[in-house]
C-alpha cells in the first residue's frame, strides 16, 4: 500500500533531523564545542523553550519557506577546545548559512519537480494538476529566456478588453494597467493580430506598460486554434532585444499556456456538469418508482414501462388504485425535452395527485382531472410549454375504462381481433385557460387489449427513416395477444429497439391494459 501523505512527510523529516544531528557531532569532534541540533516543536514561542535558548549561541536552521529548528552551541565538554569562541560561533554562523541555503535548494528543487510532474502527468489532471501546470509554465518562460518576471492577462468574454490573471516574480501591486479595454492597449492588440509586439523604456508613456524598475517588455499572443485567449507579458530590467528564437519560444509558451487556459475552463465545466447529473438524479429517483411497472387487479392486468432519453424526460406514466374497486392510469407527453419537459411533467402530475387528494370522499371523473391540470398549466407554466395527456380509470366491478384524451396520441383497443383507435376528446393542457374536455367509456372483457403510448414509441425512425408506426405495434401482437400484459409488453418493446437500432432519440412510454378473468387475476 503506498505511503500516506502524512508518513512521507514523516519520514522525510527523520531523514533531514539525522543529516543535521550528524553535521552537529562531526562540528564538536572537530571544534571541541557542543553544538547540537534541536527541530522546531512549535509548542513554544518562537518554536523553542525559551529555556533552552539560554546557551552560548543559537541560529535560526530553515529552508527558506519555514522555520526547521535551530544550532545551538554549548560550552565545551571536559575536554580543551581547539578553537577559540570567538572563532567557533563565527565557523557555526557559516556552517549554518550553508545549511540553509542547501535546505532551500532542496525545497526549491522539490517544488519544481511537483511542477514538472503536472506538465508530464499521463493520468486525468485534476485542477489542482492544471493549475500548477499553469505556474510551471509561467516559471519556463522567464527562466528558460532569461527575463525578469511575468504577467498573464486574459480577455474579457466580450473580446473588448484584458484583465490581470497571474504573475511570477513581479508582484501584483507593481503590474501596471490590471484591466483595459482592448481600444487603448495597442501593444496588446498587436500581439493578438501578429504574435508579439515590444516595449522598452523609450517608448511613449512607457510606465503605462512597464512595472516601474523594467526596462523591456515582450508582449506575445496566447492563444491556439480555438482563438486568442489572452496575452502573456515578460518583464527584464536590461535594454534587451529579442530574437527570433526567443520569439518563437515565448509564442510557443503562449500556445502552452492557452491550452492549459483551456483545461481550467474544461475541468470547472465539467464539475458543474458532474453536479447538474447529481441534482437530475435527485430529480428524476421521484418518478424511478413509475420506469417499470406490473400489476394484477380483478379483471385487469397492466404492465408500464417508461424510458427518457436524458437524465430526466417529459413523459408522464402513473399507475394509481384510487379505491377497492378503481384504479387510475396516466400517460402523458411534456413540450421539448429534458429539464424543460421534465417541469411541466411534474407540474402536470403534482396538480392530479393534489386533485385526488383534495377531496377524498370524492374522485373526479377523467375529464374533470384534465380541466383542473389544463388550468394549473395554463398559470404555471410559459405560453410555449404544454402536455398532452389521457386520464383513465378502470372499475374492476364492472370492466368499464372510463377515460378523456387531451390531445395525446390515440390508444389502440384490440376486442375480438378487431383494432380501434381512441381519438382525442380534447386540446391540449396548458394552451387555453377555459378548455372543455369530455369522457368516453369501453368494457374491457377477457383477452381485451388496450395500448397506449407516447409519441416517442409511435414516431421513431428506422436507420432509413420509416416510423414505427400504429402498424409496428399490431405487427407485435399478431400470435401474442394471449400472452400476459408484460409479456406482451416485452415483445412490442423489442420489436421497437430492433426498428430503432437501440438507437434513443425521444423519451418513450408504453402501457398495456388487458382483460383477464377475474379467477385468473386472482390467481395472479
Amino acid at each position: 500500500m503506498p505511503d500516506s501523505l502524512q508518513t512521507i512527510h514523516e519520514r522525510r523529516a527523520a531523514n533531514t533531523d539525522d543529516w543535521l544531528h550528524g553535521i552537529c557531532r562531526e562540528f564538536s569532534d572537530a571544534t571541541g564545542w557542543m553544538l547540537k541540533f534541536l527541530r522546531d516543536s512549535g509548542q513554544h514561542k518562537n518554536g523553542f523553550d525559551r529555556r533552552e535558548l539560554d546557551w552560548c549561541w543559537h541560529e535560526d536552521i530553515s529552508d527558506g519557506h519555514r522555520r526547521v529548528g535551530a544550532f545551538h552551541l554549548d560550552v565545551p565538554g571536559v575536554h580543551q577546545p581547539t578553537l577559540s569562541f570567538e572563532s567557533a560561533h563565527r565557523l557555526a554562523g557559516l556552517l549554518a548559512a550553508q545549511t540553509n541555503q542547501i535546505l532551500s535548494s532542496r525545497r526549491q528543487i522539490k517544488h519544481q519537480a511537483t511542477e514538472i510532474g503536472a506538465l508530464v502527468t499521463t493520468r486525468e489532471p485534476d485542477d489542482q494538476d492544471v493549475r500548477m501546470r499553469l505556474r510551471a509554465l509561467m516559471r519556463a518562460s522567464v527562466c528558460i529566456p532569461r527575463f525578469r518576471g511575468a504577467a498573464l492577462f486574459v480577455l474579457s468574454p466580450d473580446g473588448r478588453s484584458i484583465r490581470f490573471r497571474m504573475s511570477h516574480h513581479v508582484a501584483e501591486n507593481d503590474i501596471p494597467g490590471k484591466r483595459r479595454p482592448l481600444a487603448s492597449s495597442p501593444f496588446d492588440l498587436e500581439a493578438l493580430e501578429i504574435g508579439v509586439s515590444a516595449v522598452n523604456a523609450d517608448t511613449e508613456n512607457s510606465h503605462f506598460w512597464l512595472p516601474e524598475d523594467m526596462k523591456t517588455a515582450v508582449c506575445v499572443s496566447v492563444g491556439n486554434e480555438s482563438g486568442p485567449i489572452g496575452t502573456l507579458w515578460l518583464y527584464d530590467r536590461r535594454q534587451r532585444d529579442v530574437d527570433d528564437k526567443e520569439i518563437h519560444l515565448l509564442q510557443g509558451f503562449g500556445n502552452q499556456i492557452a491550452d492549459t487556459l483551456e483545461k481550467i475552463v474544461l475541468y470547472s465545466e465539467r464539475k458543474e456538469r458532474q453536479k447538474l447529473v447529481r441534482e437530475l438524479d435527485v430529480v428524476a429517483s421521484a418518478t424511478a418508482d413509475f420506469c417499470d411497472i406490473a400489476e394484477r387487479f380483478p379483471g385487469c392486468d397492466i404492465a408500464v414501462r417508461n424510458r427518457s432519453r436524458c437524465e430526466v424526460g417529459g413523459d408522464l406514466c402513473d399507475v394509481v388504485r384510487l379505491d377497492d374497486k378503481r384504479t387510475m392510469v396516466m400517460v402523458g407527453d411534456g413540450s421539448g425535452d429534458s429539464i424543460p419537459a421534465a417541469i411541466v411533467m411534474t407540474a402536470a402530475r403534482g396538480a392530479l395527485h393534489a386533485c385526488l387528494e383534495a377531496n377524498p370522499g370524492h374522485i373526479p371523473s377523467p375529464d374533470q382531472m384534465l380541466a383542473i391540470v389544463n388550468r394549473s398549466l395554463f398559470h404555471v407554466t410559459a405560453c410555449q410549454q404544454f402536455l398532452t395527456l389521457i386520464v383513465g380509470i378502470y372499475d374492476d366491478e364492472t370492466g368499464i375504462f372510463t377515460y378523456s384524451n387531451a390531445g395525446h396520441p390515440p390508444p389502440l383497443y384490440v376486442r375480438d381481433g378487431e383494432v380501434r383507435s381512441l381519438e382525442s376528446l380534447g386540446m391540449l393542457l396548458g394552451v387555453v385557460e377555459a378548455a372543455d374536455y369530455s369522457c368516453a367509456s369501453l368494457p374491457i372483457g377477457p383477452d381485451d387489449l388496450l395500448v397506449l403510448f407516447s409519441d416517442g414509441i409511435v414516431e421513431a425512425q428506422s436507420a432509413s427513416k420509416e416510423m414505427f408506426c400504429n402498424d409496428g405495434i399490431l405487427s407485435a401482437l399478431e400470435g401474442h395477444a394471449d400472452r400476459t400484459a408484460s409479456e406482451i409488453l416485452e415483445n412490442i418493446w423489442t420489436r421497437y429497439e430492433a426498428h430503432t437500432g437501440g438507437r434513443n432519440l425521444d423519451d418513450r412510454t408504453l402501457v398495456i391494459l388487458k382483460g383477464v378473468v377475474e379467477d385468473e387475476a386472482e390467481d395472479g
